[in-house]
């Protein structure tokens, strides 16, 4: 099999995961973070450095909940993405009459259907790690970026202070799988967050991505001791 087919199936198999799950998955989002996710998304969006962005796309953006809170910028409308149709459905019915609109719809954030340079504000919430290559995301959004654009991205990264990376370990690798598993029904699939989170790319890794993909004023900003990181970078002016 090789890199492209590789890449194809990575992406079937998060697609069907993430739709088989979908039914609990804001109620484990809560429950397993003991709400910390709510703080964290607003700490990331207050991290956002371009002034009155008003066209936003939220990629991986699940139920919306990211797409949501991004409302909060005072920006005109907002578009989310997702492969997982299970999720979009869902969250269709948390967005409808919000202010202002948010659109959610299915789609790859590897391909995206929409023009270049037509968005201010491109952010992904703990879902950048289920790209099927992060390169090509990054690329995409770069691409539909306007000059002077900025993304934001949120997701899990490991703690590295030593007595607390020993503590939320267990918690992460073994308890968190045990109790997804038993509301969600699908152990697998919470297994499968903290292998992620041990392969991703983190801090300046993470950075030099963005940077090769063409995004400068890159800035990665620890939250919670290293749970998660929030990562920056602006589309240069030409």
């Amino acid at each position: 099999m090789d890199t492209n087919d590789k890449i194809i199936e990575r992406k079937r198999r998060i697609q069907e995961m993430f739709n088989g799950i979908a039914g609990r998955y804001d109620l484990l989002n809560h429950l397993l973070s003991g709400g910390i996710d709510v703080y964290w998304r607003r700490r990331a969006l207050s991290k956002v450095r371009l002034k009155k962005p008003e066209r936003v796309l939220d990629l991986a953006t699940g139920t919306g909940d990211f797409a949501l809170a991004v409302g909060r910028l005072g920006v005109q409308w907002v578009v989310g993405a997702d492969v997982a149709l299970n999720m979009v459905r869902l969250g269709k019915n948390k967005v409808v009459g919000r202010q202002p609109p948010v659109v959610l719809l299915g789609g790859d954030a590897e391909q995206l259907p929409f023009r270049a340079e037509c968005f201010d504000l491109v952010t992904v919430a703990f879902g950048v790690r289920n790209f099927g290559s992060i390169a090509a995301g990054l690329a995409q959004a770069w691409q539909v970026l306007r000059p002077g654009g900025e993304m934001l991205i949120l997701d899990f990264s490991e703690p590295t202070w030593p007595l607390f990376k020993q503590v939320y370990g267990f918690y992460f690798k073994r308890v968190l799988p045990l109790v997804g598993g038993l509301i969600s029904g699908n152990r697998a699939a919470y297994a499968y967050l903290p292998q992620s989170v041990g392969f991703f790319p983190q801090g300046r890794a993470f950075l030099e991505l963005m940077e090769e993909a063409g995004f400068v004023e890159t800035k990665a900003t620890a939250l919670t001791l290293g749970i998660a990181h929030v990562y920056q970078g602006r589309k240069p002016v030409d």
